[in-house]
């Protein structure tokens, strides 16, 4: 039989409907007349059924005539243009199909035992916010050309398709700090260094050549500390408190000389690190006492660096030096993908972290508590639309988010740190790890691993100029335990 479709000022004439086909076949027919989606379709036509069409319905038992009027309701598809011209990666120069990522990014080449640096640079390049704040230094100083020296690096990995040597920054590196230039007495070639060493090198520089630009490393890499000390042995001795800055946690591994237990997981060490007794003069005692140390983060940061206290002195009495040997400890610690920073916090920032994680939760249960309502809403007016004997209009069923603002009274505002948002949780999400692999201090290997995108699960491995995917999975192993992989520097970035 022929119907007649109209849809808004539209009229469709003579088209063709087989009822046992069914409603698909018949939505498809028209989807491909108007262009409207077959589920943005309700169809209505008056004394052939009552309310909208359903899905489900025997089209061979409805009253359809030939010739029957259907109305269509519904809005089509719009294919909007595309905002910019699309480019194919053959059209592309190096450059261009590096910056749009469309190939592995690229590895820095090794200069003599450079891997400590090349790893590092890797993990800090993914910082978006720091490299906005190193755009704006000149070199007009030791310490800015240094800034200035790294930025460029990252530019020309950013550009390139392929490994390249970063001459120039090795070359300033070596010149500033003659410890990065040291030579083996054997070979004479440039000795292995520690990537943490190097890491405090490299903040603290980029701190000075940005301060004396007029910026501030402190919202990227640097947070406060307080520190409480309190006498352990006379509670008339008045506690000190002190706040300092850091540009990283240490998270302690007890397993060297004299120890008699071991850390198993991140949080055990960091805690450990951020308390303990100290021994100092009391005033009040007239002689040495025991102090209970206890620090908390009073200021939080973009990124914290973590770092794993692997490579301890082992003292050689016997030998002819007494130098002692730099041992390192291979236990394993497991580490979580995102770190809650909620316990290492100072009484103050604990409370606005509460009272965002409250908040959250209870715009959580006000928005699935509308779906729910929505959902049981939309059951019955299909219900009604069912049973009604008029033909009516479609009924629009709001399945819009549920708004997003806390009914709450609003509490006193905290400054969780500068670029933090006030609203934060206190949760970090890994975003680099720098590993060492091998049994020695002084030697081994450094190889960094670098999350592609905010809650991504693939990864970029950077063993210098070789640069591969790899998954999440594979950076969880890296909690050591033997010769493989082993996290040294852990890089955590705030989620927002």
């Amino acid at each position: 039989m022929l119907v007649k479709i109209k849809w808004n000022k539209q009229v469709f004439d003579d088209v063709e409907l087989d009822p046992s086909n069914g409603v698909e076949v018949f939505k498809s027919q028209i989807y491909s007349l108007t262009g409207v989606p077959m589920d943005r379709q309700k169809l209505m036509a008056k004394g052939a059924w009552i309310g909208v069409l359903k899905d489900d319905a025997d089209m061979t038992k409805l009253k359809i005539k030939d010739g029957q009027q259907i109305t269509l309701m519904g809005t089509a598809e719009v294919i909007a243009a595309p905002e910019v011209q699309v480019q194919f990666v053959e059209d592309m120069t190096d450059a261009e199909k590096a910056e749009k990522g469309t190939v592995e990014p690229a590895g820095l080449q090794n200069l003599g035992n450079t891997c400590y640096m090349n790893s590092t640079i890797q993990c800090v390049r993914h910082m978006p916010e720091l490299r906005e704040a190193l755009s704006v230094v000149n070199p007009s100083g030791p310490m800015e050309k240094f800034t200035v020296a790294l930025r460029e690096t990252f530019n020309q990995l950013d550009r390139s398709t392929q490994a390249m040597p970063p001459m120039q920054f090795v070359s300033l590196l070596r010149s500033m700090f003659p410890q990065y230039a040291q030579t083996s007495e054997r070979s004479g070639g440039y000795v292995q260094q520690d990537a943490e060493e190097f890491y405090n090198t490299m903040v603290q520089t980029l701190s000075s050549g940005l301060q004396n630009a007029g910026k501030s490393l402190s919202s990227y890499l640097e947070f406060e500390v307080e520190e409480t000390m309190s006498c352990a042995e006379s509670e008339l001795e008045q506690s000190v408190t002190r706040r300092e800055r850091m540009n990283k946690l240490v998270c302690n591994i007890q397993g060297g000389s004299g120890s008699t237990s071991g850390v198993d997981h991140l949080q055990e060490g960091l805690k450990l690190a951020m308390e303990g007794t100290v021994e100092k003069n009391s005033e009040i005692l007239g002689r040495n006492a025991v102090w209970n140390k206890k620090q908390r983060l009073s200021q939080l940061p973009r990124y914290i660096c973590v770092q794993f206290m692997r490579f301890f002195w082992k003292p050689t009495p016997e030998s002819m030096d007494h130098a002692g040997v730099k041992c390192k400890i291979l236990r394993p610690v497991s580490y979580p993908e995102v770190l809650d920073v909620y316990e290492f916090c100072n009484e103050k920032l604990q409370t606005g972290l509460r009272a965002n994680r409250e908040k959250a939760e209870k715009i959580a249960e006000e928005y699935y508590a509308k779906k729910f309502k929505a959902s049981e809403d939309a059951d019955v007016a299909a219900s009604s639309a069912a049973n009604s004997s008029s033909e009516g209009t479609a009924m629009e069923i709001d399945d819009a988010p549920a708004s997003t603002e806390s009914k709450t009274p609003d509490t006193e505002t905290v400054d969780f740190g500068e670029g933090i948002p006030s609203d934060f949780r206190g949760q970090y999400e890994l975003m680099g790890v720098v590993t060492h692999k091998g049994r020695s201090a002084n030697s081994g290997h450094y190889i960094g691993w670098v999350r592609q995108a905010p809650e991504s699960h693939i990864w970029w491995k950077y063993d210098d100029d070789k640069v591969t995917e790899v998954s999440t999975a594979d950076i969880m192993e890296l909690k050591g335990g033997g010769d493989w992989h082993t996290a040294y520097l852990n890089f955590y970035r705030y989620k927002c």
